[in-house]
């Protein structure tokens, strides 16, 4: 009884991971959006979820790993998302991650979502710990 339970917890948590990994690579796209709780227009993702940058984070290179990216989850692409905002389009780029995945920058920066943003619109992580900012959408 005990193997069998331990059996089914494993492939429940190994179906969980490739159900991650896969909608993670899933590429999301970017838009702008002037927020009103931070006072002007900012990144989100299709879904309206805000992105972050991380200033410690080195040019385009990430440098947040391991329980920094549990809460700071990386926006994993496969591909750059397409966008009609020739501004925005223009300041999209990638970076390869230790992992040999790709994240997605704005401005050479990587982007990052918060897991403490419940819904579209939210920006709680704005300023957190001096370091995590929204990224400034490309003014008109």
């Amino acid at each position: 009884m005990l193997r069998f339970t331990l059996r089914r917890a494993a492939l429940l948590v190994a179906s969980a991971a490739l159900f991650a990994t896969t909608s993670a690579y899933a590429s999301p796209g970017v838009s702008v959006t002037t927020n009103p709780s931070v006072g002007h227009a900012i990144l989100t993702d299709d879904q309206g979820m805000t992105l972050y940058r991380y200033t410690a984070d080195q040019g385009s290179t990430s440098v947040c790993y391991d329980a920094c990216a549990a809460a700071w989850p990386p926006v994993l692409v496969d591909a750059l998302p397409a966008t009609p905002d020739a501004s925005l389009a223009q300041g999209l780029g990638l970076t390869q991650r230790t992992d040999g995945s790709q994240q997605l920058t704005y401005r050479n920066q990587p982007l990052y979502y918060f897991v403490g943003d419940a819904t579209p619109g939210d920006t709680t992580g704005q300023a957190s710990g001096g370091v995590w900012f929204v990224v400034d959408g490309p003014t008109p």
